[in-house]
């Protein structure tokens, strides 16, 4: 898992530069470097909490339901998760999720998302059988999706080789001026 960790943060650090998009330089804002550095500040934060939640779980159960890890307003890093979740298929815990999380944005409550679950690996011909996947967007714009296959043998999960890529924006894709939903 330290692995794991190490390597998401060695992609972060090239990575958050490039999706940042230019013109937040000026006088009274953070310049464009602070903005880099605070995104990647938080994508670490909550992508670490993530995956110290999900450790033990994953071994466990061979998987983890949908949950997320958020920043709110204020900076401070939270894990949610619903309750209800653990009793819906998959994808239906997903959808839920994620409208709950635009429940939130809209109400102004959060800045970046981590949605962290696992799904079977698409790719047939690796040898893990599951894939855990984080999607991590901020409301300044980067947006990137990591998987990582992984196997579980002896209690324990070893993880594959990460691939990240980006990915459309699932939360941050609504008007935040519209209405907030009840």
């Amino acid at each position: 898992m330290t692995q794991l960790k190490s390597r998401l943060m060695t992609f972060l650090m090239f990575l958050v530069p490039l999706l940042m998009a230019p013109g937040y330089a000026n006088a009274q804002q953070p310049s464009e470097a602070e903005i880099k550095e605070m995104i990647q500040e938080q994508f670490e934060r909550m992508y670490q909490k993530g995956v110290d939640d999900l450790e033990s779980r994953i071994v466990v159960t061979g998987g983890v339901k949908p949950f997320a890890v958020v920043t709110d307003t204020g900076d401070k890093t939270k894990t949610i998760r619903i309750k209800q979740i653990e009793e819906m298929p998959a994808d239906v815990a997903l959808e839920v999720l994620r409208r709950s999380l635009i429940a939130l944005l809209k109400k102004g409550k959060i800045g970046a998302t981590a949605v962290f679950y696992t799904t079977a690996n698409p790719n047939k011909e690796s040898e893990a059988d599951r894939v855990l996947v984080v999607e991590m967007e901020h409301i300044f714009g980067p947006t990137l999706a990591q998987l990582v296959p992984f196997t579980i043998d002896e209690g324990k999960a070893l993880f594959g080789e990460q691939v990240v890529v980006e990915m459309e924006n699932k939360i941050f894709n609504i008007n935040v001026d519209e209405e907030p939903a009840e």
